[in-house]
């Protein structure tokens, strides 16, 4: 007779045959499988079977729950990825833009490297000239015969002046007929007359007729005598310059070769946005943000004088020479002696002169830093005033701009005037005093 009835159930007896079976599989195994087996459910009571069974249900429902949180937690971690995705690939593309420029930029220097020096003559003339002999030609005023010259069109002659470089005529429009010979009477002193004629005054002499004729050029397309770039900041400009001559060569666009009127000063002020700014406005910027100013409004000031400049150097055309404050327009000795790219910066044409006259001794890193740690545009109001922002980011403001095209602005301070003395004539000179603040000292006219 059993003596406990509730182990003859149907359930009772599944379960002790599953535990019978798994005896038999732990048997299998070795011994230790068996020790562990040696639990049996049939060897449990109603009670203790219940409880067992509670337990097997909290236990799996804690796993399942641990399961359905792990996997919540994974795809919360997908749906945040998936929301840097935007930010990833525009990150990757900057990185790529920027690799590209990076490789561009060392192309560019290893051709400069290997670039022999530029020299282009200031003044295109004619290599015909007209030979005089004074033995022939005693009276005055001589006689030059020229060429056949076509006057169906108008012909323009460049006049020289001290100021402007070349002055444009344009021929008289009633000359319209074509003539066989032509004769232009240009006075000329004779050589000296002496009792005995000696060997000097029996040789002819030459007149050149790049002064009689010659084609028109126009002031802006007279270009800078630029002498081939050594130190790391002229290889910067410099290769900026052919850069983008290469794209407008290619038959860029203005917007993309010189940019716009105002720069785009995002890579002082707004890092994040330098991928907006133009190319030519960028690489400017960054060359200025890696130099050590007086504060950073000069450093802004600065890249107002430059931006012009650089980009007439570009174009050679009307409008970027038009955009050229009248004291940083190229001054003579630019044009006819060669020089540093960097002598463009200078604002004050006085300066400019001094500096190419005596590239000896101002052609130096002494100088260079010396002039960009001292340097002053006096702006008197807050740096907000000096910028804008706009679709692009940010750039100058009108004022500000406004306030960096007149040179009697700008200033350099005591320690370029203390160690520089011999330039007071060339550039106004700042002093600072401890009761009024600062006074800026007008040192003769620039």
């Amino acid at each position: 007779m059993n003596k406990n009835p509730s182990l003859s159930s149907p359930a009772v007896k599944h379960m002790a045959d599953e535990d019978q079976d798994s005896l038999q599989d732990g048997g299998k195994a070795g011994s230790s499988g068996k020790a562990k087996s040696s639990r049996s459910v049939d060897k449990l009571n109603a009670e203790q079977l219940a409880r067992k069974r509670a337990a097997d249900r909290k236990s799996q429902q804690l796993l399942r729950q641990k399961t359905r949180n792990y996997i919540e937690s994974l795809e919360e971690r997908v749906r945040e990825l998936s929301d840097h995705k935007v930010e990833l690939e525009l990150a990757e593309r900057r990185t790529a833009e920027l690799e590209e420029e990076l490789r561009n930029l060392k192309a560019i220097l290893a051709d400069i490297a290997n670039t022999p020096p530029v020299n282009i003559p200031s003044i295109p003339a004619t290599s015909r000239q007209a030979r005089i002999d004074p033995a022939l030609h005693p009276s005055t005023p001589h006689t030059i015969r020229s060429e056949e010259v076509p006057s169906s069109q108008p012909v323009e002659y460049p006049i020289l002046t001290p100021e402007a470089g070349i002055v444009l005529l344009p021929r008289p429009p009633n000359i319209n007929k074509t003539k066989r010979r032509q004769q232009i009477s240009v006075p000329y002193p004779s050589p000296p007359k002496s009792s005995a004629p000696s060997i000097a005054s029996q040789q002819p002499y030459f007149i050149p007729t790049s002064f009689v004729k010659q084609p028109a050029v126009y002031v802006w397309e007279l270009p800078l005598r630029i002498k081939e770039p050594k130190t790391p900041v002229d290889k910067i400009l410099y290769g900026l310059i052919e850069t983008q001559r290469s794209l407008a060569a290619e038959g860029a666009s203005k917007a993309v070769t010189i940019g716009p009127k105002y720069p785009n000063v995002n890579v002082l002020i707004a890092p994040q946005l330098a991928h907006l700014s133009h190319t030519v406005s960028r690489v400017i910027c960054d060359l200025l943000k890696r130099l050590t100013y007086r504060t950073f409004i000069d450093k802004l000031g600065a890249v107002l004088v430059m931006y012009p400049m650089y980009q007439w150097q570009i174009a050679n055309d009307y409008e970027t020479f038009s955009r050229i404050p009248s004291h940083s327009i190229p001054c003579l000795s630019q044009r006819t002696v060669p020089h540093e790219v960097w002598i463009c910066a200078l604002g004050s044409p006085k300066l400019r002169e001094a500096v190419i006259a005596n590239q000896e001794k101002y052609c130096t890193e002494d100088f260079i830093y010396s002039f960009i740690l001292n340097l002053n545009c006096n702006w008197k109001r807050s740096i907000g005033d000096a910028i804008c922002w706009g679709r692009d980011g940010v750039t100058v403001s009108k004022d500000f701009y406004d306030h960096c095209n007149i040179l009697d602005n700008w200033s350099l301070d005591s320690g370029f005037s203390t160690r520089y003395p011999e330039l007071r004539d060339a550039i106004k000179f700042t002093e600072y005093s401890e009761d009024v603040g600062v006074k800026i000292e007008v040192v003769g006219e620039v």
